[in-house]
């Protein structure tokens, strides 16, 4: 066998080899760990102002204990206090999480402040709430955004 020929044995087994790992490391990734990056995709989000990933994880069935009572309201607010901000800046900490079957409890912490025309918005003054309760999901094998209550 000449070394161009085992060299292509050689990365098509390298290829093959990662393409296995990665099927295999997604289907045995955990829950947890799925929803831990739900959390962290929907913070990304919302500081970069994407309305559209933003509401891609919410649950058609969305409500909230904020006055949103679908996710079509949620939407209407976001698109208004992205379009009035400047910058946003969001901050979740102290996340712990409850799985039960489909559905999974996280607990959290959020802070974030908008820089607005009118001046700098936070979060807590908007809601009254620092500490959230956020129940999730599965529709259709993703973890969406079901519900969320302010509990502080």
């Amino acid at each position: 066998m000449n070394a161009k020929k085992t060299l292509l044995i050689v990365l098509l087994v390298a290829v093959a080899g990662y393409a296995v790992y990665r099927i295999v490391k997604d289907r045995f990734t955990s829950e947890e760990a799925r929803i831990r990056k739900l959390i962290r995709e929907i913070e990304e989000d919302f500081e970069s102002k994407e309305l559209k990933k933003c509401l891609a994880v919410v649950s058609e069935e969305y409500s909230d204990n904020f006055l949103h009572d679908s996710k079509t309201e949620l939407e209407g607010n976001l698109r208004l206090l992205f379009r009035a901000s400047r910058t946003i800046q969001a901050n979740v900490e102290d996340i712990s999480i409850r799985i039960d079957g489909d559905e999974a409890d996280v607990a959290l912490t959020a802070t974030g402040t908008a820089s607005t025309t009118f001046g700098d918005v936070s979060l807590h003054r908007e809601v009254g709430y620092t500490r959230f309760l956020i129940t999730t999901r599965k529709e259709h094998g993703r973890w969406k955004v079901f519900r969320v209550q302010g509990v502080d």
